[in-house]
């Protein structure tokens, strides 16, 4: 009896114990602090990986912090908005700076200036300021650049460097480019790699950026208030002229119907293109995609003035309705300026944002990245200014309004002066729309 009894008594012991620890555990997870972090997302895409995987690392390295993933292989920006207007936002998401004036007017997001006052990991002058300006505005004044800081890009790029096709540099007898090239030259250039006619014909070159030629020109798209569309000056319609003739007149440029079959790198890839201008982001894209033929990058053009751009970079933000700020700003300082911005920079996906860690051996000379590339894109560093934003329209919509207007004058349809008229108008107009 007394063996059966303490059998009995050993057997209910061990249950209490396990049912304790099932309780202790749940009540450990429900204890967690749960931070919602949101992007796009491609499950093949490098940057993506790097991400995801670090997330998990943070969360080994802060067991009290829970982070739940919404990832969104399509549609991110609907389904962001969807639930921002919900009042379910992501406590941490990514956003393109351009829309950092708007969702502050609508109060989204939360200012950062008291975290990175009292941060160790994270300091402002760590990073290119190239990089930080679009994440400063000024809503009481409406000016970008200045004011409370609302987010940090995570890799970013010089976006208008030259990436040429050595092939076609090598069939016309021309040396491959070492310099920055004036607009002359390079024009001249793409009319000597045009060659041939129809469905093969191989065309010179492609640029697409209008803005970035305006600034060459030392003109401006709008006025430092952002109050005014500049497009209609001389400088903006020599740029105008510029690539209306390289299209419509010299066409060694492919023309719209061109690009409806066949978009950039499909043409780069099958040896139709001989230069076009891209950043950083995409050399990765390149090595996997062409084959068949050696390609190289080069500085980007000049003209008044030698000027790239960087049209992002596209980074993360807080909502102003976290419930867990602090939480929030600890896996922030960890995406930014922690163990993902290294991995980022290990795999080559893109520039650093911070100065030191894309000037170190992690990057700058890394050698399991094609050789010579990323010093390329460090040099341009110091020529490359911020992309034309304005609170008053939406990046997108101005965007629009030039394209139509250029490709009315491709078309023959206007001259490239009235193409750089029409576009001021009626990007003027939304400005007005948007001061009310």
């Amino acid at each position: 009896m007394k063996s059966k009894l303490l059998c009995s008594l050993v057997i209910t012991f061990c249950l209490v114990i396990a049912l304790s620890g099932c309780g202790s555990n749940k009540d450990e997870e429900q204890s967690k602090i749960t931070i919602t972090i949101a992007c796009g997302y491609s499950p093949t895409d490098v940057g993506c990986q790097i991400i995801d995987k670090s997330l998990d690392e943070f969360m080994k390295q802060n067991p009290d912090i829970k982070i739940k993933k919404v990832w969104f292989t399509q549609q991110y920006w609907t389904k962001l908005m969807t639930m921002i207007a919900g009042g379910t936002p992501p406590d941490i998401f990514r956003l393109a700076p351009d829309y950092i004036p708007t969702y502050v007017q609508r109060g989204t997001l939360e200012s950062l200036d008291k975290y990175i006052a009292k941060s160790r990991a994270l300091k402002l002058e760590d990073f290119y300021p190239q990089t930080l300006y679009k994440y400063k505005y000024d809503a009481e004044s409406k000016t970008v650049g200045q004011g409370p800081i609302y987010g940090f890009g995570t890799d970013w790029s010089p976006d208008c460097t030259l990436v040429y096709n050595k092939a076609m540099f090598d069939k016309a007898g021309l040396p491959y480019p070492t310099g920055s090239m004036s607009w002359e030259e390079f024009r001249q250039t793409a009319q000597k790699l045009t060659a041939g006619e129809g469905g093969q014909k191989q065309y010179g070159c492609l640029i697409s950026d209008i803005s970035m030629l305006v600034a060459q020109n030392d003109g401006s798209v709008f006025s430092p208030d952002g109050k005014t569309c500049l497009l209609d000056s001389s400088q903006a319609i020599e740029a105008f002229q510029y690539i209306v003739d390289m299209r419509a007149k010299d066409r060694c440029m492919p023309s719209i119907g061109d690009l409806q079959n066949s978009n950039l790198l499909q043409l780069f890839q099958t040896g139709r293109l001989g230069m076009f201008l891209s950043g950083r982001f995409y050399i990765p894209i390149l090595q996997e995609q062409v084959k068949g033929f050696k390609w190289g990058v080069a500085p980007g053009l000049q003209q008044k003035k030698r000027v790239n751009i960087v049209t992002g970079p596209f980074g993360w933000v807080m909502s102003s309705k976290t419930k867990h700020p602090e939480a929030a700003w600890k896996l922030m300082e960890y995406l930014v300026a922690g163990n993902c911005e290294k991995e980022l920079a290990k795999a080559g996906y893109n520039i650093p944002v911070i100065k030191k860690i894309a000037e170190s051996a992690i990057f700058l000379s890394n050698p399991k990245h094609m050789a010579g590339v990323n010093k390329v894109f460090m040099d341009e560093v110091k020529y490359t200014v911020p992309s034309p934003l304005t609170p008053y329209a939406p990046t997108d919509r101005w965007q629009k309004t030039v394209s139509d207007e250029l490709d009315l004058a491709y078309l023959g349809k206007q001259t490239a002066r009235q193409a750089a008229v029409n576009a001021t108008r009626k990007i003027n107009q939304l400005l007005v729309e948007g001061l009310r």
